[in-house]
C-alpha cells in the first residue's frame, strides 16, 4: 500500500504547488525539470512559514511540524519517481520509506539531516535500483541525507548492534510505501524496547551527563550550542526518551504518572522547547547552513530577525539571550531533578516497575505550615541555612505556590524582608539559601530588582555567566575560603576572619553588579539601587554606608592591580585615599578576589591573584606607616637589599647600581632578580645584547640588558611577537649610564606554556639580528602578524578606545588603551608612542576575553609630564592610526 503525499496543513491553497501533478507526471517529466519543481516548492513553502515579517506569528513547533510535513510531501514524490523510473508499480513494491530521529519527531529545522531508512521485505536488485534513485535524487533536491538501506530480515540484528538507531526507530514514522512492511518494523521495535528497557535508560541518562560535564554543567553558556548545551533541546528529547522506558509513545505522561514531574512542569517545558526550535529555525535560516552554536556574532542577528529592540542601555541582544537563557535554565533545573530522582540510573524500577518515586533522603523536605509562613517567612530557608541541603523539588513547588497566594500582602512582605539580613550573618549556607529562594520567587519578593538580574547578561566574552548566577558565585567563592583552617589558610581566608563584619561583606557581594539593571557605569548606579534596598530590609545606617561603599568601589581594586603601577608612589597614595582605611583595603581585596573569580573559568590566574595581592599589601604597608614623603620608602627598600649582598666591594658595586636606577625599581625587583642584572651588566660589556630567562609558575620572566637607543622597547616587543609569546607584564629600566633592563613575564601564545631553551635561544637570535640588521622590524612584525589574521575567529567587535590621565601619578602622564587584542598590538603600541618622542618607563598588559586593556606609564625626552594639549591630541591620534 502506498500513500500520496499531501499539502502540509497551514499553508494556503492558491499557494501550494499542486502535488498530484508532479506525480502523475510520472518519469515523463525530464528528471531537471523535476528536481527544480521539487525544489521550488520546498523554498516557496518553507518562506512562507518562516514569516519573520511578524516574529509574534512564528512559532517554533508550528514551523518544524510543517516544514517536516512538506518534507514528507517531497520524499513522497521522490519515493514514486524512483519507482517509476525503475517501472515498479507502487502496490507490487514491498518497499517502506521511514523518518527516523527528528525528522520522525516531525521537528525538521531548515538545514537539519533528513535520517530515512529505507526498508524492504528482501534486498533484490531492483529495490537496491529504487534506493539507489531515490537518494540521489533526495541529494539532488538538496537534502542533508542520513540514510540507511535494510530488509526486514536484517534490522533486527542492526538494532541490537546499534544502540542510536534503536533510539532513532523508537521515534520512527512511516512516510510511504508499504505499511505491512512497517508495521513489521515497529513489532521488531516494540520487542527490543520491552527487553533492553533498563539499558536503554542507563545509556540515556549516561549519555546526558557526560553531555553536561562536557559543557561544566552550566547552562548559560557564552556561544552555547541549541542543542546539545545544558538545557539544550537534547535534554527535553533526553526527557522523552526516559518516559518511553516506561511506555512506549507515553513521553512525558508517563514522568507525570510516576511522579517525576511536577504539576506546571511540562507547561514549562513545551513553552521553553517552543522557544529553542524557533531560536534554531531562525538561525539555520541565517547561516544557511546546519548550524546549531549559537556564536556571539550570530546572537545579535537572531535578536534582530526576532524583533528584540533595545531597552533603555540594555542592547536588543542582551534581552534576546536573557529569554534564552531563561529558557534553557527552565529545561536544565527540571532534566537535572529528574535524572537526581532517578538516582541517575539507579533507581530504573521507578520506570520499569509499578513503583514511584521516592523523595531523596539528601535533599530537605519540609512541611509546608502556611500560618507559620505568614508569621516567619523565611523559617524553611533558615532551616535549610542550619542543615545545608538542597530543597526537595516538591517543597520549591509548594513554596512558590504558597508565596503568590499567601504572601503578597504589605505586612508579609516586610517581615519577609526584615528577616532576610539576619540570614547573612555568618558564611554558612549563604549560597544555597540564595538559590533556593531564587528559584522558589522569594528573592525577588525581598529584593524585586533581582527580577530583571535574573539570566541577564552582558554582550561580551568576557563574564562567562549571567548577573544573578555570578553574583552567586561571588558568594560561594567567599565561602570556600572558611572550608580550610590552619596552615592550609589561604592569605584571603585570614583576611576573612579579620574582618569585623561578615554581613556587610555578603550583602555586597550579592548586590555588587545590581546596577547592571540600568546599564552601563553600574557600580556607581549600584549603590544608589542598593541604598534603598538595604533601607526596605532594616540594615542599620552605617552597615548600610558600608556597603554602598563596597559596591560603589567594588572594581577600584581589580583596575589598579592590573592597569596602574602600585611602585609608582603617587599611584598608590591615589589608590589609598580613595580606600581610606585599612578595614576598607580587606573588604575591597576579599571582594575583588570573589568577584574576578565568579567572572569566568579562565579569568583568575595565579598571575591575577599575585597582582591584586601585591596591590592589597603594599597598600596596607603604606596606611600603617602613615608616611607620605616617598623617600623615606625607597631609603628602607635600599637598604634591606643591600642588606643581602656582604660588605665591601659587592654591596659597593650595588649601591652604584641602584643609584643608576629610578626609585621604582626598588619597589619593584627581589634582591635575586638585582643580582642577576649585576651579572647582565657586567656581560654587556662584551655582549651587543644579554638575553636571559627564568621560569616562574606561571609565566616566564625574559629579562634584556642591551644599550638604550630609541625604540629599544618596541624593537623587544617585535622581537617576543615574532616567536609567538603573549607578553603578560613588562617593567622597562634605564640607567643613568645609558643600559637599558627590560623585564617581560611572558608565556606560549598557542599553549600558554613556559618557555624551553630552544625557544629562548630563538628570541636571542632574533634581537641580535634586529641590533645588526638593516630595514626595519616593522615589516618583518607585519608579516608573521599577517598569518594570525587568517586564523582569528569572528567575534564581537571591540572598539578602540585611548585616554590620558595626568592627574594620577606625580611623575608620569598614563596612557590607557583600549583594543581588540591581537598578535604585535603590544609593538605598534610601543612603536607609536616612541615615534612621538616618549620614554616608556612601565607597561601594564591586561586582557579581556577578546579586549586588550593595556597601560603606559611616559614621559617626554625632558623628563617631565606630557601636558601640552596639542601634543596630547597628536598622540591619541597616532595611537588610533597604529592601532587601526
Amino acid at each position: 500500500m502506498s500513500v500520496q503525499p499531501q499539502k502540509p496543513a497551514g499553508v494556503d491553497e492558491e499557494d501550494a504547488f499542486s502535488l498530484p501533478a508532479l506525480i502523475t507526471g510520472g518519469a515523463s517529466i525530464p528528471r531537471n525539470v523535476f528536481l527544480e519543481m521539487c525544489r521550488d516548492y520546498l523554498s516557496h513553502l518553507q518562506e512562507e512559514l518562516l514569516g519573520l515579517d511578524k516574529p509574534s506569528d512564528f512559532t517554533g513547533r508550528r514551523f518544524v511540524n510543517s516544514y517536516s510535513k512538506i518534507v514528507d510531501a517531497v520524499v513522497g514524490m521522490v519515493f514514486f519517481r524512483a519507482l517509476e523510473e525503475n517501472h515498479l508499480p507502487a502496490e507490487k513494491a514491498e518497499i517502506a520509506v521511514l523518518a527516523l530521529g527528528g525528522y520522525g519527531r516531525e521537528e525538521l529545522a531548515p538545514y537539519s539531516d533528513v535520517d530515512i531508512l529505507f526498508l524492504c521485505k528482501r534486498k533484490t536488485r531492483q529495490v537496491k535500483r529504487v534506493a539507489t534513485i531515490f537518494i540521489q535524487l533526495m541529494w539532488d533536491v538538496g537534502f542533508e541525507l542520513g540514510h540507511s538501506v535494510e530488509s526486514l530480515v536484517e534490522s533486527e540484528s542492526v538494532l541490537a548492534r546499534h544502540p542510536d538507531t534503536k533510539t532513532a526507530l523508537l521515534e520512527s514514522r512511516w512516510i510511504c510505501g508499504s505499511q505491512r512492511i512497517a508495521r513489521e518494523i515497529c513489532k521488531q521495535i516494540s520487542r527490543i524496547r520491552r527487553k533492553d528497557r533498563e539499558e536503554f535508560l542507563i545509556r540515556k541518562v549516561k549519555d546526558a551527563r557526560t553531555r553536561h560535564r562536557k559543557y561544566d554543567n552550566s547552562y548559560q553558556l557564552v556561544e552555547p550550542n541549541v542543542k546539545l548545551s545544558p538545557g539544550g533541546l537534547r535534554d527535553y528529547q533526553t526527557l522523552g526518551w526516559l518516559g518511553m522506558v516506561a511506555k512506549r509513545n507515553a513521553g512525558f505522561s508517563a514522568l507525570r504518572n510516576k511522579g517525576l514531574l511536577l504539576p506546571g512542569e511540562e507547561k514549562a517545558l513545551n513553552q521553553a522547547y517552543d522557544f529553542l526550535l524557533k531560536v534554531r529555525v531562525v538561525l539555520h535560516t541565517a547561516t544557511r547552513s546546519k548550524q546549531d552554536q549559537l556564536t556571539v556574532r550570530m546572537q545579535k542577528t537572531i535578536a534582530e530577525q526576532l524583533g528584540y529592540g533595545s531597552r533603555g542601555d540594555h542592547l536588543g541582544v542582551e534581552l534576546f539571550m536573557k529569554d534564552y537563557y531563561t529558557n534553557t535554565r527552565t529545561i536544565f533545573r527540571i532534566t537535572e531533578d529528574i535524572l537526581e530522582d532517578l538516582q541517575f540510573g539507579s533507581a530504573s524500577d521507578i520506570l520499569l516497575g509499578r513503583k514511584k518515586v521516592v523523595r531523596d533522603g539528601n535533599k530537605l523536605n519540609v512541611r509546608i505550615d502556611r500560618r507559620k509562613l505568614r508569621s516567619d517567612p523565611l523559617y524553611v530557608f533558615n532551616h535549610q541555612k542550619q542543615v545545608g541541603l538542597k530543597l526537595d523539588r516538591a517543597v520549591k513547588r509548594r513554596l512558590a505556590a504558597v508565596l503568590e497566594s499567601d504572601l503578597t500582602g504589605r505586612r508579609e512582605i516586610a517581615r519577609m524582608r526584615k528577616r532576610f539580613a539576619e540570614l547573612f550573618r555568618n558564611g554558612k549556607n549563604n549560597s544555597l539559601i540564595l538559590h533556593a529562594m531564587h528559584e522558589t520567587g522569594f528573592l525577588g519578593q525581598v529584593i524585586p530588582e533581582y527580577n530583571f538580574l535574573s539570566c541577564l547578561k552582558r554582550y561580551d566574552l568576557y563574564h562567562h555567566y549571567t548577573v544573578d548566577e555570578h553574583s552567586f558565585k561571588v558568594v560561594r567563592n567567599l565561602e570556600l575560603l572558611i572550608r580550610t583552617s590552619g596552615a592550609r589558610l589561604t592569605p584571603f581566608g585570614r583576611l576573612y576572619f579579620e574582618i569585623p563584619d561578615k554581613q556587610v561583606l555578603f550583602l555586597a557581594a550579592l548586590l555588587h553588579d545590581v546596577g547592571k539593571i540600568e546599564g552601563r557605569g553600574h557600580a556607581r548606579k549600584g549603590a544608589v539601587i542598593a541604598r534603598k534596598i538595604l533601607t526596605r530590609i532594616f540594615l542599620k545606617p552605617e552597615q548600610i554606608d558600608a556597603v554602598c561603599y563596597l559596591i560603589e568601589h567594588h572594581l577600584l581594586m581589580s583596575h589598579f592591580s592590573q592597569r596602574r603601577d602600585p611602585t609608582d608612589i603617587g599611584t598608590l597614595e591615589a589608590f589609598c585615599s580613595k580606600v581610606k582605611n585599612r578595614t576598607n583595603l580587606k573588604y575591597l581585596c576579599l571582594l575583588t578576589y570573589a568577584d574576578l573569580k565568579a567572572t569566568s573559568p579562565v579569568v583568575w590566574t595565579e598571575w591575577k591573584r599575585n597582582l591584586v595581592w601585591a596591590l592589597y599589601l603594599k597598600a596596607h604597608q603604606y596606611m600603617a606607616k602613615k608616611e607620605k614623603r616617598p623617600e623615606a620608602f625607597y631609603k628602607a627598600r635600599k637598604r634591606d637589599i643591600l642588606k643581602t649582598f656582604p660588605p665591601g666591594a659587592q654591596r659597593e658595586k650595588a649601591l652604584e647600581h641602584l643609584d643608576l636606577l629610578p626609585g621604582r625599581y626598588l619597589l619593584t625587583m627581589r634582591p635575586s632578580q638585582v643580582k642577576a642584572h649585576l651579572r647582565l651588566v657586567d656581560r654587556l660589556e662584551e655582549e651587543k645584547a644579554v638575553v636571559v630567562a627564568k621560569k616562574r609558575r606561571h609565566s616566564t620572566e625574559i629579562t634584556f640588558c642591551t644599550p638604550d637607543k630609541p625604540f629599544r622597547l618596541s624593537q623587544l616587543c617585535g622581537v617576543l611577537t615574532m616567536n609567538d609569546l603573549n607578553i603578560l607584564h613588562a617593567h622597562a629600566f634605564t640607567r643613568k649610564d645609558g643600559k637599558v633592563i627590560d623585564v617581560f613575564h611572558v608565556e606560549d601564545l598557542i599553549e600558554g606554556a613556559s618557555l624551553g631553551e630552544e625557544r629562548v635561544e630563538s628570541v636571542r637570535e632574533d634581537l641580535l639580528s634586529v641590533l645588526r640588521g638593516p630595514g626595519d622590524i616593522r615589516y618583518r612584525v607585519n608579516a608573521h602578524v599577517e598569518k594570525w589574521k587568517r586564523r582569528r575567529d569572528a567575534s564581537i567587535p571591540v572598539p578602540l578606545k585611548v585616554e590620558i590621565e595626568n592627574d594620577l601619578s606625580g611623575d608620569f602622564t598614563i596612557i590607557d588603551i583600549f583594543a581588540p587584542d591581537a598578535p604585535g598590538l603590544l609593538f605598534k603600541i610601543t612603536y607609536a608612542l616612541s615615534s612621538e618622542g616618549l620614554v616608556i618607563y612601565r607597561a601594564r598588559i591586561s586582557t579581556e576575553a577578546n579586549r586588550a586593556i593595556d597601560a603606559f606609564y611616559v614621559h617626554g625626552r625632558d623628563g617631565g609630564k606630557v601636558t601640552r594639549a596639542s601634543k596630547l591630541r597628536r598622540i591619541r591620534t597616532r595611537l588610533e592610526k597604529e592601532i587601526a
